[in-house]
C-alpha cells in the first residue's frame, strides 16, 4: 500500500520556499515524522536544483519559440 499524506502538494513550494515563513516551519516539522512528505522532497530536490540553475540570460537556457 503506497504511502500518502495531503501535505505532500507542499513539498514543492517548500523546497522552492514558496511558502509563508509559518508555513515553511509547519511543514518543516512536518517531515520529521512523515515518510510520504520526506520521500516527496527527497523526489523533488533534484528537479528543484536543476530549475535554480538555469539562467534564463543565457540563450541555451531560454525556452525554444
Amino acid at each position: 500500500m503506497p504511502l500518502s499524506c495531503p501535505m505532500t502538494d507542499e513539498a514543492a513550494a517548500y523546497l522552492l520556499k514558496n511558502l509563508r515563513p509559518a508555513e515553511h516551519e509547519r511543514f518543516r516539522r512536518h517531515l520529521r515524522v512523515c515518510i510520504a512528505c520526506r520521500r516527496e522532497t527527497d523526489e523533488l530536490g533534484p528537479v528543484v536544483d536543476l530549475l535554480r540553475g538555469l539562467r534564463p540570460d543565457r540563450p541555451e537556457h531560454r525556452p525554444a519559440d
